[in-house]
């Protein structure tokens, strides 16, 4: 603001001194201050209230009241203009009063010139705006925020904090920040404050004092204990399908247990049908998904109605159907069931005025011959019911030995994979990450790996898939965490170590529990696990997810999203979920020569990491050419064929002993391996 625009008032009871301070402003050099005089507090307070003032000039005495005394009174009336303290003393005691009761500056008379008073009058209407900046950022943001000094004593807050302490309804206005700050001076991260729920984030500051951030988050809160009201209430409703009524997976699987427990018993068999719909894809491509949900709902009545005393029908998800048939002495490898689920369905539906056609193929399993588990008569109804699917004449097929051979291979490798995760056969090997532009090893990321004694080295593209078909990712998946943060203790640098996990364990297993037990019974620090997912495990429950990340936050363990640029929602679960690290896909990375597109929309994922403040790794370097490129672009960090394979422990502890890695050649080219699960 110019010199032209600024209203002085001077205050002073001495007409000399007030005469010779007005001459000493009239001779600052290119200034034309407009400048009034009062001689009393009292009239100097009734110009202020008429009259906007940029800065007062106020003398020390003022009679039987002080400067201070009116700083006060000023402040009390909620004005904030910049006042000058002018005063005949020298005395560090009375500054030191003049600068805590709110005065901008503190002059001696003796000392007075034009250019002391001018830089005095500067300084405090900058200093002024930038108090009125500050003051309208703390009030803008979205957050209640509290400074506190060294001696943990609020300095500088804003109203939303005072709104907050003022819930609390202490005695007195002097004490009502102070005690609140007190109060939120705990390692409770979440504070209730009347009807409201606070989280709270404690930073310090580079002088010793600290900052207090409070976010209301008092509707996420309300929504998760409205979702677990309403699980209470529809806790029945659970074990069913809300489309079709019928029983759903979770129901399938209690009820064929007991059906199984019932058998062995009796010594009885019975039948387990998989059922699909044919051409249901196209249905939902042509006619729209209401269509596909009236058909799902209308195909389920016409089953029902199939069913007699002891025949049990059930939906595992889509258009996957599954029915039980307990088997009589006449009935033969095809059960009678299974003809009427078939016949039924094949009549046309009428569906908001169409006529529509689907069918069903059904794979049929007998229990005991067939499979003596749940999972075995599911596996081996299915591999039926894909034979019936592809044979237009047979609509119903049962299961027999000599289906397929690749079959009995995997069935093979499921019994050696369920043996090598209970013998704790299975290895951790490290790929190594570094830093992009010291080529200094940061971290590893964990890899799972099976070398069969007969079959040799099994892809993970292999036996992670019949893992998760099996229930066993869920075990390969802690036996991994839990091994590489053992083996991470040993490493003689402190680099991170990084472990992918799937869905099935956000989804099915308590991750946060395990991820504490395993760093309680390791003794790795929090800090060095990072924990990599994918978005597959944010789109199917994305508060679910929310919840269990957040929790696996709260234990000091960092979270990278992986693959990212792979999916379809990854923007919004970049700025909903609570990640610390980008992950870049490595064919973005492997395309940017062979794709004069690639590398604008690989500069665009790494600036978006960083303007959201997350650390940024690519995946696939394999060249001096996708480094320097790295380089430039400014990414964090790089993984890849170029600095090395995954390695087994011993070549790790070899390699860390000189951790600056060369990237001057590649090593070799990277083979194609699926990302499934918890190994690539």
């Amino acid at each position: 603001m110019s010199n032209l625009n600024l209203k002085i008032l001077v205050l002073d009871d001495d007409e000399d001194d007030c005469f010779l301070i007005c001459e000493t402003i009239s001779e600052i050099e290119g200034s034309n201050y407009d400048v009034e005089t009062s001689n009393t507090p009292q009239i100097a307070m009734d110009l202020i209230h008429e009259t906007t003032f940029h800065v007062i000039l106020c003398d020390y005495r003022l009679g039987a009241t002080s400067g201070i005394d009116f700083i006060k009174a000023v402040r009390a009336k909620g004005y904030d203009m910049p006042i000058i303290l002018l005063t005949g003393m020298e005395s560090s005691s009375t500054d030191k009063a003049a600068l805590e009761a709110g005065a901008a500056d503190f002059i001696n008379k003796s000392n007075l010139s034009a250019s002391i008073v001018d830089r005095a009058i500067r300084y405090a209407v900058a200093n002024a705006e930038r108090q009125q900046l500050l003051s309208t950022v703390l009030t803008s943001v979205d957050a209640a925020v509290c400074v506190l000094d060294r001696d943990k004593k609020p300095v500088l807050w804003n109203p939303s904090f005072a709104h907050f302490s003022e819930i609390q309804g202490h005695s007195s206005e002097e004490n009502v920040i102070d005690a609140f700050a007190s109060r939120l001076l705990t390692a409770e991260t979440v504070h209730n404050v009347g009807d409201r729920i606070l989280e709270k984030r404690f930073s310090s500051l580079p002088d010793e004092g600290s900052v207090i951030t409070l976010h209301d988050v008092t509707g996420h809160v309300e929504a998760l204990r409205e979702r677990e009201r309403a699980e209470s209430r529809a806790a029945h409703l659970a074990q069913h399908c809300s489309l079709t009524g019928l029983p759903n997976r979770m129901a399938f699987a209690a009820r064929i247990d007991d059906e199984i427990q019932r058998a062995k018993r009796s010594g009885s068999e019975f039948y387990l049908l998989n059922l699909d719909l044919n051409k249901f894809k196209e249905i939902n491509d042509v006619y729209g998904h209401n269509v596909g949900d009236q058909l799902l709902k209308e195909v389920s009545q016409r089953l029902i109605a199939c069913l007699g005393d002891g025949d049990y029908l059930a939906r595992l998800g889509g258009d996957e159907f599954v029915a039980v048939q307990r088997k009589n002495d006449s009935d033969g490898e095809i059960p009678s069931l299974a003809t009427k689920l078939a016949n039924t369905v094949e009549d046309a539906f009428e569906l908001s005025g169409s006529m529509v056609r689907t069918g069903v193929s059904i794979g049929v399993a007998t229990f005991p011959q067939h499979g003596s588990t749940a999972q075995e008569l599911l596996s081996n109804a299915d591999i039926a019911m894909y034979r019936a699917k592809a044979d237009p004449k047979q609509r119903v097929h049962a299961y027999n030995l000599d289906l397929d051979k690749v079959i009995r291979e995997r069935r093979f490798i499921a019994s050696e994979l369920k043996e090598a995760v209970e013998t704790g056969s299975m290895e951790v090997y490290f790929q190594p990450q570094a830093v992009v532009h010291t080529g200094r090893i940061s971290g590893f990321e964990a890899l799972s790996r099976w070398n069969h004694p007969e079959l040799g080295p099994i892809s993970p593209g292999v036996f992670i898939p019949i893992a998760e078909e099996n229930g066993l990712i869920n075990e390969i998946g802690r036996n991994t965490l839990q091994q590489s943060c053992e083996l991470a203790l040993q490493w003689s640098q402190p680099v991170n170590v990084s472990v992918n996990v799937s869905a099935v364990q956000i989804r099915y297993t308590d991750i946060v529990s395990i991820v504490r037990n395993i760093l309680y019974e390791t003794g790795l620090p929090a800090s060095r696990l990072e924990l990599e997912v994918t978005e597959s495990v944010l789109i199917d429950d994305f508060d679910y997810a929310l919840h269990v990340l957040r929790g696996i936050k709260n234990l000091g363990v960092s979270l990278a999203m992986d693959d990212f640029g792979t999916g379809y929602s990854s923007l919004s679960s970049l700025t909903a979920f609570p990640f610390d690290k980008l992950k870049i896909d490595r064919s973005f990375i492997m395309e940017l020569e062979n794709s004069h597109r690639m590398a604008p929309v690989t500069k665009a994922i790494i600036a978006l990491g960083k303007n959201l403040d997350l650390k940024i790794i690519a995946e696939g370097v394999e060249s001096p050419a996708h480094v320097d490129f790295l380089r430039e672009n400014a990414c964090d960090e790089m993984q890849g064929y170029l600095l090395g394979k995954a390695l087994p422990q011993e070549q790790v502890l070899q390699l860390l002993k000189n951790p600056t890695l060369d990237m001057s050649s590649p090593r070799e080219s990277s083979p194609v391996i699926p990302h499934i699960g918890v190994a690539s």
